[in-house]
């Protein structure tokens, strides 16, 4: 697998009153085409100012250092203009709540129309016919009725669809899944893991993959990143992680994942 995601020595930084912050330290990690990376830690870890980082979504007054190359091309220091046009063609990302991230004054179709025609052109009819595809791929019934409702008519579990589909409808060569599943419950997490995997292979895509949650991560991921307070702490395959961990953080948290067995055992007590 040749490496799509190349993020080597990363650094973000803060300015405060009390001097600068780094709130990223050095993380490096790639991510090869056709695979899933998982970044996992608990809040305040550092993954999700990563992921802004790779997306050029940070706050203004982050400073960054280090390199994240996609393709080979480097991605830090470009123009925000070149950035506009990377996002949601090459680069895309599916953020943790989709009702605030989606528009309320828009239907769903509109807003994937407008995704799609900002990147690839074509009429607002062609377009359209997209947005109905989008919606049929990632599940959602009905998509020749449902591509004219707005987001509130949606369950959570919908949402997330829609947001996928808006994701991948430019078909990117990455997707950043910043704790998708996070507000769903475990019926619905696992059907929206079940699809990503499933819209990945399909694809092609590399993904990488945010959450706290290390159950869900051992169910998609290839490798695996453990972050904690800014800190890249363990890196390697999915099975050496989670079958012989190096870090004392990596097996604390292992040791937080509810297991089924344990509660029969107190059970039985």
């Amino acid at each position: 697998m040749s490496e799509l995601l190349e993020v080597e020595d990363l650094t973000v930084t803060f300015r405060t009153t009390r001097g600068p912050v780094d709130v990223v330290k050095g993380v490096s990690f790639t991510v090869a085409g056709d695979e899933t990376v998982g970044i996992v830690g608990e809040s305040g870890s550092g993954k999700s100012m990563t992921s802004l980082a790779i997306m050029g979504l940070l706050p203004k007054g982050a400073r960054t250092a280090g390199s994240i190359r996609l393709n080979g091309a480097e991605l830090l220091g470009r123009p925000d203009r070149e950035l506009r046009r990377l996002r949601g063609d090459q680069l895309s990302m599916i953020f943790q709540d989709p009702l605030s991230s989606l528009n309320p004054y828009y239907t769903v179709g509109l807003q994937i129309e407008e995704m799609y025609r900002a990147h690839r052109g074509g009429t607002r009819k062609a377009a359209r016919q997209v947005a109905i595809a989008a919606l049929g791929q990632v599940g959602l019934p009905e998509p020749e009725r449902r591509v004219d409702h707005y987001p509130h008519q949606f369950s959570g579990g919908q949402r997330q669809r829609v947001m996928i589909a808006m994701a991948l409808v430019c078909e990117p060569a990455l997707l950043i899944a910043d704790e998708p599943t996070t507000a769903l419950d475990v019926t619905v997490q696992a059907q929206i893991l079940r699809l990503l995997a499933d819209l990945r292979r399909q694809s092609g895509t590399g993904m990488v993959f945010i959450t706290h949650d290390l159950a869900v991560i051992s169910s998609i991921a290839t490798r695996v990143l453990v972050m904690r307070r800014g800190e890249q702490v363990e890196y390697g395959t999915a099975e050496q992680v989670f079958a012989e961990p190096r870090h004392d953080y990596t097996r604390m948290l292992l040791e937080s994942i509810p297991r089924i067995d344990d509660e029969v055992e107190e059970m039985t007590a």
